[in-house]
């Protein structure tokens, strides 16, 4: 049975889960910049009759460039920081509580990120369809091209490693 839902939030919960998917969604951000959450967008939005438009695609990336930039990366900045510091002062209880509370935080700015993106497209659940690894390469294809990255082999297999999470899930 394939992995789906309608809501954007619990499907990519669902699908960075699986096998291999965190590891390659942490090395896209890492490596390339990539935001996950518009990484797992091109595959959540595979499942519906309805593709973005231009206009959508547009108000989608310029919405999460903004929240990323404003409020997801200084959360993970200052979690990544902490989790250093935490290194030096292991048996800091309040360090550990603070590193947990900024770990929440920056999860909570995520799922507010997806359910905004999910608010901007007119999909509803009559519109789900079976999932399409195609239509979900070709959301991939758009959202790297605004990133200027080329599609290697390396990137295009995991990129089919993480449709086929979705399919034999």
């Amino acid at each position: 049975m394939a992995l789906h839902s309608t809501k954007f939030w619990d499907f990519s919960n669902q699908l960075y889960d699986k096998d291999g998917v965190a590891e390659i969604c942490l090395k896209l951000q890492e490596e390339l910049g990539v935001d996950v959450n518009l990484f797992l967008f091109c595959y959540w939005i595979a499942h519906f009759k309805y593709a973005p438009s231009e206009i959508e695609w547009a108000q989608i990336l310029e919405f999460s460039k903004s929240w990323k930039t404003k409020v997801v990366q200084p959360l993970r900045n200052t979690r990544k920081s902490l989790k250093k510091l935490l290194k030096n002062h292991p048996q800091n209880s309040d360090f550990a509580e603070l590193l947990k509370k900024l770990k929440s935080d920056e999860l909570l700015a995520e799922k507010i990120q997806q359910e905004a993106m999910q608010s901007l497209l007119k999909t509803r659940e009559a519109d789900a369809q079976a999932f399409s690894s195609k239509d979900a390469m070709i959301n991939l294809s758009y959202y790297f091209s605004t990133l200027d990255i080329a599609q290697t082999e390396e990137l295009k297999s995991g990129l089919l490693k993480v449709a086929e999470s979705v399919i034999y899930s």
